[in-house]
């Protein structure tokens, strides 16, 4: 809600569009998780992570009017270590989408191949395969249809009153930030599959249902659209691994890819890729692993001074409760970018 009042407020003042030439740099990444229109619900914690493909369409019919060049990540890369090169003021964009979602195949592959627009899809092996699961969504399922539950936490047994919407949100976020930031990677996914388990949520299927298989994978590795970028094997917070366990995760995810596609990942996207999950250590680690670029989750518009931090490259999200133009247009503006990083172009540490 803070966030909407204050894009807003940049809008109707005419602040963004009067900034804009002296905040929004060389361009943006876009970034999408699942383009579907699910179905309202009033409780619907992981609603920002869903773009409708009929928003997806009309916002790049209407970015290509405004002027915007579509290149893909490897132009990215090229733009960025090339500055000089590219001197006219065109600015550019690039879409990423973040896990291998079927629903990318099927609702945002369409769109992309009607504009003719590049776009990079990060896997996750261990998704694709089962071993990892959409736990942020499994936890969504258990607490939506309970009115109580009981988690089994470090600390021990703990009851959730999930009796009115209120109470639902509550227990999300404090269970959500308890998973991301006082548990390893390990005793994240044993809490909520054990959860799961107890009440009837089969989080096998459900990452059955809506991952991508190889098959598809493959498939879209021959769309000259596509490029492919790895996203670990299986989707951790690489701040929680140890040094050999993260080059691991990050090394063999590529690896992986390679051997079922023929394709060797030169693109990188950190899971959880916001700073707890993903800073100094992790940027260095990514640097060792060839990657050209590393994307990650903090906000922001890609400015010259990136291409000494091509492991740190800032992403602007396409939130499921911000489809508006008049929203996307404010956040390439570059402005709330520069306000979340009090006025810095980089936030990369």
């Amino acid at each position: 809600m803070i966030r909407k009042v204050i894009l807003n407020s940049l809008y109707y003042s005419g602040a963004q569009a009067a900034l804009a030439p002296l905040t929004r740099g060389m361009g943006a990444i876009f970034m999408l998780h699942h383009v579907c229109n699910p179905v309202e619900k009033p409780f619907s914690p992981n609603r920002h992570l869903s773009a409708s493909p009929e928003f997806l369409d009309v916002m790049i019919s209407q970015l290509k009017r405004r002027g915007f060049l579509f290149v893909s990540m490897d132009e990215v890369a090229e733009r960025l270590k090339n500055p000089d090169e590219y001197t006219d003021a065109q600015p550019f964009l690039s879409f990423t989408l973040d896990d291998g979602y079927l629903d990318n195949l099927e609702n945002a592959v369409p769109v992309f191949r009607k504009h003719q627009v590049p776009y990079a899809l990060y896997v996750s092996p261990g998704l694709i395969e089962g071993q990892a699961t959409l736990w942020w969504e499994d936890l969504e399922r258990v607490i939506a249809d309970r009115d109580n539950i009981f988690v089994d936490l470090q600390s021990g047994i703990a009851e959730f009153d999930l009796s009115s919407i209120s109470k639902k949100r509550t227990a999300f976020y404090e269970l959500i930030q308890y998973l991301l930031h006082q548990v390893d990677e390990e005793a994240q996914r044993r809490i909520v599959s054990d959860l799961a388990t107890y009440y009837g949520v089969d989080p096998k299927g459900h990452v059955a249902s809506q991952i991508m298989t190889w098959r598809h994978v493959n498939e879209l590795s021959r769309d000259p659209l596509c490029t492919l970028g790895a996203h670990t094997i299986n989707h951790y917070a690489l701040s929680k691994l140890d040094d050999e366990k993260a080059v691991f995760e990050m090394r063999q995810s590529a690896e992986i890819l390679k051997s079922e596609t023929g394709i060797t990942p030169a693109h990188f996207a950190y899971p959880y890729g916001f700073p707890s999950a993903a800073s100094t250590r992790e940027f260095n680690l990514a640097g060792q692993c060839d990657f050209q670029t590393a994307v990650t989750t903090r906000h922001g518009m890609l400015y010259r001074e990136h291409d000494k931090h091509m492991m740190a490259l800032p992403r602007v999200s396409i939130n499921g409760h911000h489809q508006s133009m008049h929203y996307i247009n404010t956040l390439l503006s570059g402005i709330p970018g520069r306000l979340r990083n009090f006025g810095a172009k980089l936030d990369v540490a």
